[in-house]
């Protein structure tokens, strides 16, 4: 492989770790915030006003992670075609374009 080639792995390489890693934030507050609503409990009859606000706040955010990561899975998937560029195809391309301004320059 050639560098530009090793370095378009590194980068790849590089992205798959960085959604690994938003990926498992996303498990991470989800469990956390469960945790904090369970811990609030149902709500009772006595429960204090602002209990029961904060427990609406944890749920509203609760779906707020919810939409987040779905839209974040949602734009991976979207962008798993750009992973299967022809980057040979590319360079041919770019090349021949060159190459014919190249010929138009030294005619004019």
């Amino acid at each position: 492989m050639n560098k530009l080639d090793d370095q378009g792995q590194v980068a790849l390489d590089d992205a798959s770790a960085r959604v690994t890693e938003i990926a498992e934030l996303y498990v991470s507050v989800r469990n956390t915030i469960r945790h904090m609503i369970a811990e609030i409990g149902l709500p009772t009859d006595v429960a204090s006003k602002p209990l029961l606000t904060k427990l609406s706040e944890l749920q509203s955010a609760h779906l707020k992670v919810l939409a987040a990561e779905e839209a974040f899975h949602a734009q991976q998937q979207a962008n798993q075609s750009d992973a299967d560029i022809d980057y040979d195809a590319l360079r041919a391309d770019i090349g021949s374009q060159l190459d014919r301004l190249r010929a138009a320059t030294r005619a004019g």
